[in-house]
């Protein structure tokens, strides 16, 4: 009896444990069982481990200006960081990746992903961080009987459980950054984090970026709000951080080689993560002759005027390339560089129609159109070439595109074998009666005959480039004539 009432005593204990709790009691044994240097690492606010792999540099970056250099990033109420990320589950597979190399070796690489570091705001207050790398980034971890704080340079191991990394939902990674395994609901997550750099205010960063990137190039002109838009002072007519040049010609022109790497401007590194662009020559050579050969030298700029002007009444029919200040091409309607840089086959693509006009009195969420466009189309001539360097203001803005993962499944072909002889004893036992007619309504016209060819399944996958917040963009534009 004493040992029946010990086990009924027993499997209540167990069932008063919360999945929480159980959770982190195996992620426990874990860690003594494989990581037992880390016990004494355990970080009581969030229930997780952390691995110091790069400590503090010996090199410390003083802040200035617009950086904070080497602080810690906790101590500051208003801070974006850029870090390196990548997720695995305990078995050490990864789910989870901005590398574009780790991709390649996962198999999961995607000519449509960006693979460059992850930015966000890690203030006072959480805004759309995993709550781990919240966690992480706002308090010191207890490393025995020492304290880290994460700062530039920090690179460090989380061992999440799942109440602060995906939850019941498993990993839900999109945009070509999901790996080559799935973390399952209810799992825990080892996750990597280098702090590459911390801002102040990501908004003035991108102006400085945009700022350099047309220099004191006279071609570049500063886009200005419409004339119903006049405001009493002359600089409140400046829309700052938005510009246009109408003087291109793929032939001549070479603005490629402004490309700069996104947020890490200060470091002069190409954009080389992909086997794509790590020659940048290639495909911008290849950009333009793409160009000169489907759309020709276009209307030159001393043959533009006010006649061949689009205006903000007028229609325009575009061809398009958008890419980042690094040279990636994130999205073109032109199908000969969508083979080039997505590895597209025979892609089907269709020219843009647009008028500012359609967007006048409009909300940004409301219009056809980026801001961008609205603005500087008008400026446009009709059988140009023109171009557009615009902040994320006149963009995606401070909360940028999330890059997604669709996946559709199409059948097509006849029906295999076994339903057609099904069918067919069908229409023998009811209609054999009625001849030739109904073996042509009932057996053919439903598409059922003795193929041997099972139908085939086609699965595709259309990955959407991820846009990060405050990111500006380049457009390389073709206005059709006018018809």
């Amino acid at each position: 009896m004493a040992v029946v009432v010990l086990a009924l005593t027993s499997c209540l204990q167990e069932e008063s444990i919360s999945n929480d709790e159980r959770e982190k009691l195996s992620l426990e044994a874990w860690i003594r069982l494989n990581k037992p240097e880390l016990l004494n690492n355990y970080q009581e606010n969030g229930g997780y481990y952390v691995e110091i792999l790069d400590g503090d540099r010996n090199e410390q970056i003083s802040a200035s200006g617009n950086d904070f250099g080497s602080e810690p990033l906790m101590e500051q109420d208003t801070c974006w960081f850029f870090a390196n990320m990548t997720g695995r589950d305990i078995n050490g597979r990864i789910c989870m990746t901005r590398s574009g190399q780790l991709a390649e070796m996962c198999g999961t690489f995607s000519y449509f992903t960006h693979y460059v570091p992850f930015v966000n705001y890690c203030g006072s207050v959480n805004n759309g961080l995993m709550e781990g790398t919240y966690l992480a980034t706002r308090n010191e971890f207890k490393i025995g009987n020492s304290v880290y704080r994460m700062r530039r340079g920090s690179k460090v191991r989380l061992y999440l459980p799942s109440s602060i990394a995906y939850g019941e939902a498993g990993s839900s990674s999109e945009g070509g950054y999901e790996g080559q395994y799935a973390l399952d609901a209810s799992r825990p997550l080892v996750f990597d984090i280098e702090v590459l750099r911390a801002i102040k205010n990501p908004s003035d960063k991108e102006l400085a970026m945009v700022k350099s990137f047309v220099g004191y190039d006279t071609k570049w002109k500063q886009a200005l709000k419409p004339e119903e838009e006049k405001a009493d002072e002359e600089d409140d007519m400046v829309l700052t951080g938005l510009h246009y040049s109408l003087d291109f010609n793929p032939s001549s022109s070479n603005i490629h080689e402004r490309y700069i790497q996104p947020h890490l401007d200060g470091l002069n590194n190409k954009y080389t993560d992909t086997k794509k662009y790590a020659d940048m020559d290639f495909i911008n050579d290849s950009i333009n002759k793409i160009l000169l050969k489907r759309f020709g030298e276009g209307l030159s700029a001393d043959k533009q005027n006010e006649n061949t002007q689009v205006t903000k009444g007028g229609r325009a029919n575009i061809w398009y390339i958008v890419r980042f200040f690094d040279g990636f091409v994130l999205d073109t309607n032109i199908a000969e560089i969508r083979s080039l840089v997505f590895d597209e086959k025979a892609p089907t693509c269709e020219v843009f129609s647009y008028s500012p006009a359609d967007d006048e009195g409009k909300d940004a969420s409301e219009r056809t159109a980026i801001g961008a466009w609205y603005y500087c189309i008008p400026q446009m001539h009709y059988g140009s070439y023109g171009q557009i360097v615009t902040t994320s203001g006149y963009a995606y803005g401070a909360t940028g595109m999330t890059g997604s993962t669709t996946t559709e499944t199409t059948s097509s072909g006849n029906a295999n074998l076994y339903n057609a002889m099904n069918y067919y004893n069908y229409y023998n036992s009811y209609y054999d009666y009625y001849g030739s007619y109904y073996d042509y309504y009932n057996y053919n016209y439903y598409n059922y005959n003795t193929s041997e060819e099972d139908e085939e399944t086609t699965t595709t996958t259309t990955i959407s480039t991820e846009i990060l917040p405050y990111t500006p963009l380049v457009f390389t534009l073709f206005v059709e004539p006018k018809e």
